[in-house]
């Protein structure tokens, strides 16, 4: 509760000074119109920082939904390209070919070959690379249709990263798959629990996901 209010504070903080700062530029174009003293480019050139300013602000303290969605795929790409790159340096550049027969597409024998992997304890014993197949397991089983396989991958990757805020909302993701809304809701509260590294758009997802799952129950 304590770091939630602090969290607070500081936006409030922070929305108050860039306010400031926008009515302050605002006076000063005025003013400056009126006494006929300002260049062309320069009133040129603070119409374009506070035409950017606005938007920024928006999406950082008032984000849409479809920010929200924006920001999420973003991480979901970040993290589907960071895992394999992970995969490929440990295991070489075999590996990636190994497991996909196209981009997106697993091979048909990606799961007994990340299985293979996981039980070298050579290769686990590397939490990075670990938790990187654990995740690389978790997503094949949901590309599959198998949410109760994909829930024990997703739990074994969250005990090396338990933060890990993706990983955290596939979980949530896959317990609603299987019609168990109050664990998809207990972890989707861990994560507002945990709120540092989170944006405002993700804390708004995660609360409207909270929400959904009571609404539904």
């Amino acid at each position: 509760m304590i770091v939630r209010m602090k969290r607070w504070h500081r936006v409030l903080v922070i929305i108050l000074l860039v306010f400031a700062l926008l009515v302050g530029a605002s006076y000063l174009v005025y003013s400056q119109l009126d006494s006929g003293r300002i260049a062309p480019l320069g009133l040129l050139a603070l119409a374009a920082v506070i035409s950017l300013a606005i938007p920024m602000i928006r999406s950082n303290f008032f984000p849409s939904v479809r920010d929200c969605e924006a920001e999420y795929a973003f991480h979901e790409k970040r993290l589907e390209r960071a895992i394999v790159d992970r995969i490929e340096e440990t295991l070489g550049s075999g590996a990636r070919q190994g497991l996909f027969s196209t981009p997106d597409q697993y091979q048909p024998s990606a799961s007994d070959l990340i299985q293979q992997w996981l039980a070298q304890e050579a290769i686990t014993a590397d939490p990075e690379v670990h938790f990187a197949l654990l995740v690389s397991l978790a997503r094949l089983y949901e590309k599959q249709g198998d949410p109760q396989a994909s829930l024990t991958a997703w739990q074994e990757a969250l005990t090396i990263q338990p933060q890990h805020f993706i990983a955290r909302m596939h979980l949530a993701g896959n317990y609603e798959w299987i019609g168990d809304r109050e664990g998809a809701r207990r972890h989707y509260q861990h994560i507002l629990d945990h709120p540092e590294t989170l944006s405002r758009a993700m804390i708004r997802m995660v609360s409207a996901k909270i929400k959904a799952t009571a609404t539904t129950a």
